[in-house]
């Protein structure tokens, strides 16, 4: 099984039946100065640790929040282990994220299917409504709700995010996915949310698509809450400097990318293949932390 990300909302009713996985910062303050122009965010303070990515597109600094904690004191336990050195960034999805962490994946063949490894450990979640998916986050992958309802990250995979710019309308459109948490909790909705499965399950698409234009007009007010509730600062950061909001509160944020944005660039553009990998293999040649 792999670490993938939230369905768009069309598959959700689909994917509520079987066990598809999940992939799966600090405050807006210390990411950035948002009275910035041009939302420079090569930035970190001085008490978070540093690591050095040093891969075969060029180098990427990384700084880990120790509010963090179980978080960064396992990635740095992980970078001292040389337990990164080789592996390769095996799903990359344009304007979302570069993803890496899979011991499986070093000198893995073209055909070999990678994305599922891991050092057989969990880390308890520590995901904080303050801390967001923007432009350069570094986020830990996890299996989906079904089968992790505590929202547990994976023991060493993670992801650095890309994303895109979102104006109120992408911001919006964005909130869907947990606007459907919502609506799907609310007992008044079980009714239409058990027609939604049986529709996909019977693989009626027509009405399944038509079921979803109800619940999309349905969930609005829930949508509307949850934009509200967005800081001013955050959603214009968002448009700004860009991110993956869809990822904010279901994945732990633990750091930031601080220098690389131009590999990070690089790696985001490569071409992909199966299962969203690069078709040429973009390696992590060496993690360390510098002195």
């Amino acid at each position: 099984m792999k670490y993938a990300f939230i369905l768009p909302l069309m598959l959700v009713f689909a994917s509520c039946s079987n066990n598809t996985e999940t992939n799966a910062v600090d405050s807006v303050k210390n990411l950035v100065d948002t009275n910035s122009v041009d939302y420079s965010d090569s930035t970190a303070p001085a008490e978070w640790p540093r690591v050095v990515l040093k891969t075969t597109a060029g180098n990427l600094t990384l700084a880990l929040n120790p509010e963090q904690k179980q978080h960064t004191e396992n990635f740095l336990k992980l970078v001292k282990s040389k337990y990164y050195n080789g592996q390769l960034f095996h799903r990359v999805i344009k304007e979302f994220m570069i993803q890496t962490g899979d011991p499986k994946s070093v000198n893995a063949g073209p055909s070999a299917m990678i994305g599922d490894g891991g050092p057989n450990y969990t880390v308890a979640s520590e995901i904080k409504p303050n801390l967001y998916h923007y432009k350069g986050a570094l986020s830990a992958a996890r299996q989906s709700d079904d089968v992790n309802p505590m929202k547990n990250s994976s023991g060493s995979q993670f992801f650095i995010v890309t994303g895109t710019l979102l104006d109120e309308l992408h911001l919006k459109q964005s909130l869907e996915a947990q606007a459907f948490e919502n609506f799907k909790k609310d007992p008044a909705n079980q009714e239409t949310f058990l027609k939604g499965q049986a529709l996909s399950q019977a693989g009626n698409m027509a009405a399944l698509q038509e079921l979803e234009q109800d619940v999309q007009k349905r969930m609005q007010p829930f949508i509307n809450k949850l934009y509200a509730e967005i800081p001013a600062n955050v959603k214009q950061r968002y448009a700004k400097w860009g991110g993956a909001p869809s990822l904010d509160n279901n994945y732990t944020v633990f750091g930031k990318l601080v220098s690389g944005y131009n590999v990070l660039s690089a790696i985001e553009n490569e071409p992909t293949g199966s299962a969203d990998r690069p078709k040429k293999d973009v390696k992590i040649i060496e993690a360390f932390i510098p002195e």
